[in-house]
């Protein structure tokens, strides 16, 4: 069933919202706001997919057919890429646009489905997703609340989470036993400074 087709007399849904023309019972707004949720947590993928299918198949031509949108080339793209990104198998229909978003950018479809999963099973916020993925756990709520880099608060611990973040993604791609003496040696130069700070405590 095709849920973009919500045909009724008693409103009408416009480009900027519903007209109500007649009254609704609790059952039938109940009824409407049913259909209308699984609208607003698809349709970045539904835009996203019709991007990349017109990119596909009509080359060039596609980007008319963005103008006319009337919505921000940026935000296209990134519809575009999350939905490149976050194949329909992997979707989860609990979860919303921007959960799916958050693990767009880890690069393989297992890790992709183990956070989805991790999302759905404890019904994380998108915040919280952001920061397990960061941490590599399930991240505790305290955990998620008493960060002060999530206030704008840049402090020690927001820095050491950071590099804690860089080290892991650089390992990942490209392991320590695989470094040239020389990459070490400059490596371990930097991280030196680090040190004298530890020892000047």
């Amino acid at each position: 069933m095709n849920t973009l087709a919500i045909h009724d007399p008693k409103f009408s849904i416009t480009p900027t919202g519903i007209q109500f023309n007649e009254e609704l019972t609790f059952e039938e707004w109940d009824a409407l706001g049913q259909k209308l949720a699984p609208i607003g947590k698809s349709i970045g993928f539904i835009i996203g997919d019709w991007i990349n299918y017109g990119e596909a198949q009509y080359g060039e031509m596609y980007e008319d057919a963005l103008d006319r949108t009337g919505i921000d080339y940026g935000t296209l793209r990134n519809y575009a890429y999350v939905a490149r990104r976050i194949q329909l198998s992997l979707r989860n229909d609990n979860l919303g646009y921007y959960i799916h978003a958050t693990v767009a950018k880890l690069k393989t479809d297992e890790e992709k489905q183990h956070w989805l999963n991790m999302a759905d099973k404890h019904k994380l916020s998108v915040r919280r997703l952001r920061k397990s993925i960061n941490f590599g756990r399930l991240a505790t709520e305290e955990e998620v609340q008493g960060d002060p880099a999530d206030k704008g608060v840049i402090t020690h611990l927001a820095l050491i989470n950071r590099l804690l973040r860089w080290w892991k993604q650089t390992t990942a791609d490209d392991p320590v036993d695989q470094w040239d003496e020389e990459q070490r040696e400059n490596v371990k130069k930097d991280f030196g400074k680090l040190i004298a700070i530890y020892e000047a405590l």
